[in-house]
């Protein structure tokens, strides 16, 4: 967000334009305004699936208190977002028409080094949970699985097949099997 609120802001960055002529920015602009674009896509793309994961994993599944809040905490996470994204969409879009780009990008940019200092001042009191295992272990395991698998016909009482050992816990430390039910079955029509 900083590269494309310098790019929007600085004249050295900002393609000189005539009235009477076209603008076109020179190289290092433009490299300049990809470079600012791109990692903001690389940024979005990392932090996305991690946040709600994140907040998900402050809660404690074994307390019934906790649990409800872990709801509440999805519901107001979407909440949010979608009211960032209708804020952007109205009031960054007017700043950026009628007051200049620099301030449209500049805006965003504070808000999000607000949001990363609250972040990182929380960092003492956050829950982290370890990973178990390897995912792309995990991965594999599922691929060559379904491969060696794809043919078996299954009896029509599945129940005994939710899982391969019969073991209480999860076999991978750190996760726990999750409770049969019959809301998401699904068959294949011969």
């Amino acid at each position: 967000m900083t590269l494309l609120t310098l790019s929007a802001s600085l004249h050295g960055l900002k393609p000189s334009c005539d009235e009477n002529t076209a603008c076109h920015p020179t190289g290092p602009q433009t490299g300049i305004f990809y470079m600012g674009l791109y990692l903001i896509a690389l940024g979005t793309g990392g932090i996305k699936p991690c946040v709600s994961s994140f907040g998900a994993d402050q809660f404690d599944d074994s307390d019934e208190a906790e649990k409800e809040s872990k709801s509440s905490f999805f519901n107001w996470f979407y909440f949010s977002i979608n009211i960032g994204a209708l804020v952007a969409s109205i009031v960054l879009v007017w700043i950026q028409t009628n007051v200049g780009w620099g301030w449209g990008f500049g805006i965003p940019s504070v808000a999000m080094a607000v949001a990363v200092v609250s972040f990182f001042s929380g960092t003492r009191m956050y829950r982290n949970r370890r990973p178990g295992g390897s995912p792309l272990a995990r991965l594999c395991q599922v691929i060559v699985a379904s491969l060696r698998k794809f043919r078996v016909q299954v009896r029509e009482d599945n129940s005994s097949l939710l899982y391969e050992t019969v073991e209480e816990e999860s076999i991978v430390k750190g996760s726990r099997k999750l409770d049969h039910t019959n809301q998401f079955n699904f068959h294949l029509s011969k």
